[in-house]
This record gives structure tokens, sequence and C-alpha cells, in this order.
């Protein structure tokens, strides 16, 4: 009986001091943020702009090679059998290096996008410490890792604001 007194009095105690505490809760939406703050939009804008010269490259390119196509098709009749082995040889030889040069090139922007979103997210979670600092929030969740959470909790568009002060024009 005493030891079920002394696990009750530790139980009470706990919870006097947890109710002390005054612990408060908050959310943002990183996905948000990213997508919306200035940084996110201007690293957007930066990767459009880089994508659509990468495309114009990719279409030049591609342009080429139909010519060449076409080229070849019409020499096939006037060339020997060694030529047109040689010409078809040459041709795949430039679609690989095509095939090759777009995939290099899908893969440098995405490294790239990956590069940009993680700075992004460094300096936004720097901006939720100093938010949760300011605000007086004793935990601050992710919002995709959250199963309800009240709207009166979002602190998304506060982080914004604040990361957009911080942060305008450094990215």
């Amino acid at each position: 009986m005493k030891r079920l007194s002394a696990i009750f009095l530790t139980f009470m105690f706990m919870a006097t001091s947890i109710q002390a505490a005054d612990i408060s809760i908050g959310y943002v939406d990183l996905q948000k943020a990213l997508s919306l703050s200035a940084a996110g939009q201007a690293a957007k804008g930066k990767m459009e702009s880089e994508i659509a010269g990468i495309e114009d490259q990719v279409k030049q390119r591609q342009g080429d090679l139909q010519a060449l196509q076409e080229s070849l098709k019409k020499q096939m009749g006037m060339l020997s059998e060694a030529a047109r082995e040689e010409k078809q040889i040459e041709f795949e030889q430039q679609v690989r290096d095509y095939q090759r040069y777009v995939k290099d090139k899908q893969d440098e922007m995405k490294a790239r996008e990956e590069r940009y979103t993680q700075q992004i997210l460094r300096d936004l979670g720097q901006q939720v410490v100093a938010l949760s600092e300011k605000e007086k929030i004793s935990v601050m969740m992710e919002k995709s890792q959250l199963v309800y959470a009240d709207a009166a909790l979002d602190y998304t568009d506060k982080l914004i604001e604040m990361y957009n002060k911080e942060y305008k024009g450094n990215h």
C-alpha cells in the first residue's frame, strides 16, 4: 500500500510539474513556406529561366539530328553498303550523344534544384527557431507530420513573413 501511495504521489508531482510548465504548441507548413517565400519564388524563377535555356539547346540539338537523319535518307541510295553502315553508325553515335546530353542536363538541373531547396530549408529552420522564441512556442511541429491541428496553431504565414524580411534579396 505504501508503494502504491508513493507511485501515486510521484505521478501527481509529475502532473503538477507538467501543468506548471505551460507548454505551447504550434506548427508550420514548410512546403508552403518554401513555395510562397520570396527566396522560394526567386529560386523557382531562376530554375525556370535556366530550364528554358537548356530546353532551347536541346531543341537545337534535336533539330540538328533530324536534319542529319533527313540528309542521310537522301544519301542512302547513292552510297555503297560500307558507306551506308558507316553513316548509320555515325548517326547512332550522335543519337547516343544527344541522349547523354539530355540526361546530363536533367541530372544537373535536379542537383541544382536540390541545392536551392536545401539552402532555403536550412534558412527556414533558423527562422522557425527565431519564430518559436519570439512567439514563446515550446514545441513547433511540421504540418505534414500532424494528423490534426487547430488552424489557430498554424504559424506558417508568420514564418513566411519573418523569412521574407530576413532574407530579402539574399537568394
